[in-house]
């Protein structure tokens, strides 16, 4: 493990996290994914609580590009897509689930499919995420992303939480 080291306050962990302040040491391994992860000098998006964020992800350059996916840790689907969907995994396993997805940040409803493909046991968002999300909102490798399930509407809240600056 890297020593601790002083990182300004813009700075960002972009490992998946449950919430939390994010980390401040860098670079760092992260305990969950065997990685080592470095710091990105991060842009604050909005006011909303870090804590509300089940799902919290850096993008990566595959959940920005035309493959339309955004692949999520399969822990945390397990945790928190899955026991909300109707029909559960089988029905992820099949053909997908559609859902609807509220992007907080400009008030607009969306859909997309939680899917689960059994040969890598891959979880993903498909569907119209790269022109819903991507392409909309100018997301870009390294953007923060957080993800809630909404009880009370039955839809997940979307956010972006950081956008890596330059």
């Amino acid at each position: 493990m890297a020593s601790r080291i002083n990182i300004p306050n813009d700075f960002v962990c972009v490992c998946l996290s449950l919430g939390g302040d994010s980390c401040r040491r860098f670079p760092f391994r992260c305990l969950t994914f065997d990685e080592i992860h470095f710091p990105f000098r991060c842009l604050r998006m909005n006011n909303n609580s870090d804590d509300q964020w089940e799902i919290k992800k850096a993008l990566e350059w595959s959940d920005c590009s035309r493959l339309s996916r955004l692949l999520l840790n399969k822990d945390l689907a397990n945790v928190f897509v899955i026991p909300v969907l109707m029909g559960g995994a089988e029905a992820a396993k099949q053909k997908g689930v559609e859902v609807q997805v509220w992007d907080v940040d400009t008030k607009s409803l969306h859909s997309l499919v939680f899917r689960i493909w059994p040969s890598a046991q891959t979880h993903v968002f498909i569907k119209t995420w790269f022109d819903d999300f991507v392409l909309r909102r100018e997301l870009k490798k390294g953007d923060v992303i957080g993800l809630h399930w909404d009880q009370s509407n039955q839809r997940f809240n979307f956010s972006v939480l950081y956008r890596r600056s330059n």
